[in-house]
């Protein structure tokens, strides 16, 4: 058997493991090599996944010792496989867990520093053995720099032969985690903006209010990025929004209220995970409920604001998924129940999205968006607002036209 799992493995390292020349059941080494042979095929072709077989025995207290680690692995730390473990250990630096939390909505992210995780040790390993598997990010200290690994694994408990098996994956992460950390910090400074918004506005100077409407933008143009749109899109909404207000009847002072909330409506999905909001293809169900809490987490973080501007940015970021027909969320606001600022950005957010080129689909013609905005009118959208949107097409197509798409 041993021999075999050494063909497969040609002259790079051979196999150091301890099951297949161990007192283990066969039915265990035969799935063993079976494994080893699969993720040997997928760093055969290339596969950007780094796939290891780690084992450990249940009464040893957890010691860990890898049956299998990929080339890429050896590479990136550039030791043996029956070097893994130990290399693992000394070298990282942060365990990161994103949980689901259902009341209130939330995505809280939990992070253990290597005194902590050394400390747990045998405790994680026991949760990964009763949940059936590992998903979690480390940041790792190699060659002088530092990079994260998302670890996916399944983890497989073999009774009669006293082990557990852990399949794994480990995925770079590096720049993804990087631009999260820049997000957060970014985070942090607008909340220290927002902490002061009240000393800005009692100021009322125009270069303290100028200040605002700037960490708003940046508050608005982050959300934006995060969910893979630009500032364009977010133009083009300012603008859209203005032309439909001003139609129905806001005063302009209102309307240019109306303008600066707009691009704040997304806020939110500061708080939603990259690997949820920047999926390629459908959503699950559970998913597009996480997403569905963009709507909260964007009210809260923009809740205690005294100033009219804020008050109607937490509004439109809170409703502007409601719909006419009671169908929206997050509470299933239906009519005139819902306000008109969220009313108005519905609409217009609509209109820019189906018009718009994402990675997942091509832009929509502008006839074919306006027909759809009338289609859903009675449905979604408030139908004397959609009237007034058909009627003020000139005007639209001209921001439209004139501004980049994005």
């Amino acid at each position: 058997m041993t021999k075999n799992i050494s063909s497969i493995f040609g002259n790079r390292s051979g196999y150091s493991g301890r099951i297949l020349a161990g007192p283990y059941s066969v039915a265990l080494k035969k799935n063993l090599v079976s494994s080893i042979a699969h993720f040997e095929a997928l760093e055969q072709v290339g596969s950007p996944i780094i796939p290891y077989i780690a084992a450990w025995l249940p009464e040893d207290g957890g010691h860990i010792w890898y049956e299998y680690a990929g080339a890429r692995l050896h590479a990136l730390f550039g030791f043996h496989t029956s070097e893994v473990a130990v290399a693992l250990r000394d070298n990282i630096l942060t365990r990161c867990l994103y949980r689901i939390q259902k009341n209130p909505p939330a995505i809280d992210k939990i992070i253990r520093d290597k005194a902590q995780i050394e400390r747990l040790r045998e405790t994680m390993r026991r949760m990964a053995e009763r949940g059936g598997g590992v998903d979690a990010v480390y940041k790792i200290a190699v060659n002088g720099g530092q990079l994260w690994l998302k670890d996916l694994a399944r983890i497989e408990i073999h009774d009669q032969d006293r082990v557990v098996l852990s399949y794994g994956t480990l995925i770079d992460v590096t720049k993804e985690m990087q631009l999260e950390e820049a997000l957060v910090e970014m985070q942090d400074q607008l909340e220290f903006h927002k902490e002061n918004l009240e000393f800005l506005v009692e100021e009322r100077s125009r270069e303290l209010k100028k200040s605002q409407l700037d960490v708003l933008a940046r508050l608005a143009h982050a959300a934006a990025f995060r969910d893979g749109g630009t500032g364009a899109h977010i133009k083009r909404l300012s603008q859209y929004s203005a032309i439909l207000g001003r139609s129905c009847g806001l005063t302009r002072n209102a309307n240019t209220v109306l303008f600066h909330a707009v691009p704040m409506h997304d806020v939110g999905k500061l708080g939603i995970a990259d690997a949820i909001l920047q999926k390629q293809g459908s959503l699950s169900p559970d998913e597009f409920e996480i997403i569905k809490t963009h709507c909260q987490v964007g009210a809260e973080l923009l809740s205690e604001g005294r100033s009219s501007l804020l008050q109607v940015a937490q509004t439109i970021a809170l409703t502007h998924h409601e719909r006419w027909d009671g169908s929206g969320y997050p509470h299933g606001l239906t009519d005139r129940k819902i306000p008109l600022a969220s009313r108005i950005t519905s609409i217009c957010d609509v209109f820019d999205a189906l018009t718009s080129e994402r990675p997942y689909k091509k832009a929509w013609s502008f006839e074919d968006a306006v027909d759809e905005i009338w289609r859903l009118r009675k449905i979604y959208f408030d139908p004397s607002l959609v009237d007034l949107f058909v009627k003020d097409i000139p005007r639209i197509r001209k921001v439209y036209q004139g501004a980049p798409q994005g």
